[in-house]
């Protein structure tokens, strides 16, 4: 993958994915919620931080794909963009994601840049997770998910480590998962949202950057009931409390895992990846305000405002507070 920890998308340069042409193997990209198609940067992109010929995902703000005259939240697209940042900041593997419209449509959406295909001279392929999940798992339903846990994550991380196909650390890549989820709230890290990717050139294979994270960020809250929330501490933390990540422990538990409660029980078995994620937890609040701030001076068909920007910037930073002193109490007990 080429260095994209630099790029920076300028505010009067809005993608517009109007006239570029949808990828020949997807139309309609079949996997989510939200309308998504897969199209193909052209060569002769004005854009300096898009990548000519490269594939993009751009999911649409408004549209749902189960009901397309549905609204559903129209600016949550702006979650999507705001956590890939949350991700630099955290100095992760995450695709880029760009703030869009189609013009001919006037629809705003994300585009997510595709995480494989970077050097045309590699064979890569990607496996969603859901077919080893289906596999390890008599009966698996992958349309509810309701078995997505993460003791058979852990086995299957495992065995491709055993058999030296896996390039990097498993247990080092599903703590900052788990981290990565808590800190943005994301409750849709299900068996599609993770991938593994083949290098045929090798026979050997990575875990996919942490991609798909927009239901995050208290997107499906209204005004009413964010600015309560920040203005009391209270219901904030309780809010928070409430959030849940997307796997269970073990398949046969009742209850999907808290979001902070997973991290620090995935470090009480492992304890070795805390100082890797309190490293990861140490850029500055000022520095995601500074982000955010930028966001809501894009021109576009529903904004990002200054309320929810404030909201998402309190709860992030809150999240982080609550991951930090989880632990490094965890860190006491270990050492």
């Amino acid at each position: 993958m080429i260095d994209r920890d630099n790029i920076i998308q300028p505010n009067d340069q809005v993608v517009d994915i109007a006239h570029w042409p949808v990828h020949e193997e997807y139309e309609v990209y079949p996997e989510g919620a939200r309308v998504k198609t897969l199209r193909v940067c052209p060569d002769n992109t004005p854009y300096d931080f898009c990548i000519p010929g490269h594939r993009y995902l751009f999911k649409e703000a408004i549209k749902s794909a189960k009901d397309p005259s549905k609204p559903r939240h129209p600016d949550q697209y702006w979650c999507e963009v705001i956590a890939f940042q949350i991700g630099r900041l955290m100095q992760l593997q995450a695709p880029p994601v760009f703030v869009s419209v189609n013009s001919a449509t006037g629809e705003p959406g994300s585009l997510c840049e595709w995480f494989i295909g970077y050097s045309p001279g590699i064979e890569e392929r990607s496996t969603p997770g859901g077919e080893y999940m289906q596999k390890m798992i008599t009966g698996y339903d992958r349309d509810k998910g309701r078995q997505h846990n993460l003791t058979s994550i852990i086995t299957f991380s495992r065995a491709m480590t055993i058999s030296k196909q896996l390039t990097h650390s498993w247990k080092e890549y599903w703590g900052l998962c788990l981290c990565f989820d808590a800190l943005i709230g994301n409750t849709d890290r299900h068996q599609e949202n993770w991938k593994v990717i083949w290098n045929g050139n090798e026979g050997t294979a990575r875990l996919s950057p942490f991609f798909d994270n927009g239901t995050s960020l208290g997107h499906e809250l209204f005004p009413k009931k964010f600015n309560q929330c920040v203005r009391d501490n209270n219901m904030l933390l309780a809010y928070i409390n409430r959030g849940r990540h997307q796997m269970k422990w073990h398949k046969d538990d009742e209850g999907r895992l808290p979001l902070i409660e997973g991290v620090s029980r995935y470090c009480r078995k492992y304890p070795e990846v805390v100082p890797l994620l309190i490293d990861r937890l140490q850029w500055e609040d000022d520095a995601l305000l500074k982000i955010l701030s930028e966001l809501t001076t894009f021109h576009i068909q529903s904004p990002l405002t200054a309320e929810r920007a404030a909201f998402i910037h309190k709860l992030t930073c809150y999240r982080k507070r609550l991951l930090l002193e989880a632990l490094e109490m965890i860190g006491n007990e270990a050492y």
